[in-house]
């Protein structure tokens, strides 16, 4: 019987931080984070420039176009076990944390717009260094969203007191 490539790929060993259940929730969040922060650039860059929007609704825009995937690849790739609670107030929590998110890239990019154009008179210069405002808002909420997603949003579940499984309690080789 012939085996599938990703058969041969999963007896690999993997690198030790691999099953360190934080480092991988920090890889899963940080790859989501990737997508989220081009689709949501994105959007506010094309409701922006093109279409020549203000910047709330530019970057109302963007959150939206980075939230929603950003939600559900956090919950697949990085927050995927933890259960802790029912998934309307784990909404209504993310939700908060991400509209804390689109508030200040409102503010942040409404200044930079302001100050851009006083810099520059060409619109096109003026969409980039607002778009690069945006991109710099992401950036300083990406650690902020993690902490608090981490312990605050996606909690485990404490009502299960099952032992998490054994590639998730792997600390590495012991010596005795």
């Amino acid at each position: 019987m012939m085996r599938r490539w990703t058969d041969q790929l999963s007896h690999r060993r993997a690198p030790r931080w691999a099953h360190r259940p934080l480092a991988r929730r920090i890889l899963g969040y940080s790859a989501g984070s990737v997508v989220a922060t081009f689709t949501s650039e994105l959007a506010f860059l094309a409701t922006l420039g093109w279409l020549h929007a203000g910047t709330t609704w530019a970057s109302a825009a963007g959150f939206v176009g980075g939230a929603v995937p950003n939600y559900i690849l956090n919950r697949r790739w990085a927050w995927s076990e933890r259960r802790g609670r029912d998934r309307r107030t784990e909404v209504g929590l993310y939700t908060a944390v991400a509209l804390s998110s689109f508030l200040a890239s409102a503010l942040a990019t409404h200044w930079a717009e302001q100050g851009a154009s006083h810099l520059t008179g060409d619109r096109g210069w003026t969409v980039l260094l607002t778009g690069l405002v945006y991109l710099g808002v992401s950036g300083v909420f990406f650690v902020v969203k993690f902490v608090l997603y981490e312990r605050w949003v996606f909690i485990p579940d404490r009502r299960s007191n099952a032992a998490p499984p054994v590639s998730e309690s792997f600390s590495g080789p012991t010596t005795s």
